[in-house]
């Protein structure tokens, strides 16, 4: 029986110590829902799960980016979408000038309309524009597409010339077209269908493209699904099994506090001893 040192005390302080670290790290796990919330906690797996937050928010961004992609496809592909309907009303147009039972003066009337539309044609492919770059015809309209997080121009990005798309030099050859006359309405014919082939095959290049960027964007999203379940793996707090720890230390913790009282009074029976 001793008096200067108490080891069971000692011991009983200390694993208390330790109890109370656990229960102090289980309560940062259970009320952030991370498994690491400090690096001290697993510094391997930080740095690991890190890496994947990274490519995460970089691939989120590419979603975003293929989507702005379609968007900008999309603006192309309507205005293509009225391009074919000008057209045909063009070819309408051209086919009752073209029957002898019109005259001269309705032919005009027809013609005016004609021309009228004529200009619409050229004003849309000039003007159609994607924040200020122009999207069917004319400069600066090759868009690169960045769908991946290197810099890889095969892997990481998709690049389209959005001003070979459409070949609506002279207007589609349609600016001296006029169908005043019953030959010039015929003679248009060849002119329009050249034009609504044409428009036709812009259209179905874009409706491709189109089908490419969605093709990407279900490759990202499932990427994503899976970098974001293995991130989960690491990173993320077991809930189950940190409330378990908790309720296995509290008792601990109860059982090492009676312990602690039992222990600091092993003194009391040597003064006993003594009187």
């Amino acid at each position: 029986m001793k008096v200067g040192t108490n080891p069971l005390s000692l011991l009983a302080q200390r694993r208390l110590g330790q109890v109370v670290n656990r229960q102090e790290e289980e309560n940062i796990k259970l009320s952030s829902g991370d498994r690491i919330y400090r690096a001290a906690f697993d510094p391997a797996g930080l740095a690991i799960s890190e890496g994947m937050r990274a490519r995460t928010v970089s691939n989120q961004q590419a979603q975003r980016n293929v989507n702005d992609g379609i968007s900008l496809l999309q603006v192309a592909e309507g205005t293509l979408s009225v391009l074919h309907d000008i057209g045909g009303r063009l070819k309408e147009l051209a086919m009752q000038a073209a029957n002898d039972t019109v005259g001269p003066h309705e032919r005009m009337i027809a013609n005016k309309e004609f021309s009228n539309l004529k200009q619409e044609i050229q004003r849309l492919t000039s003007s159609t524009k994607y924040n200020g770059n122009h999207v069917i015809n004319g400069k600066g309209s090759v868009y690169d597409i960045q769908i991946g997080i290197g810099n890889n121009s095969k892997e990481d990005r998709i690049s389209y010339d959005l001003q070979s798309v459409l070949a609506s030099s002279n207007n589609f050859g349609l600016n001296n077209v006029d169908i005043t006359t019953k030959e010039g309405a015929r003679t248009s014919f060849s002119s329009i269908d050249k034009m609504i082939g044409e428009v036709s095959s812009s259209r179905a290049k874009l409706g491709s493209a189109m089908n490419r960027m969605d093709s990407a964007l279900h490759s990202l999203q499932i990427h994503d699904e899976n970098t974001q379940a293995s991130r989960s793996k690491i990173r993320d707090a077991d809930i189950a099994a940190e409330a378990s720890n908790r309720a296995k230390d509290d008792i601990i913790k109860s059982a090492t506090l009676d312990m602690l009282k039992l222990v600091n009074k092993s003194p009391e029976r040597v003064a006993r001893l003594l009187s």
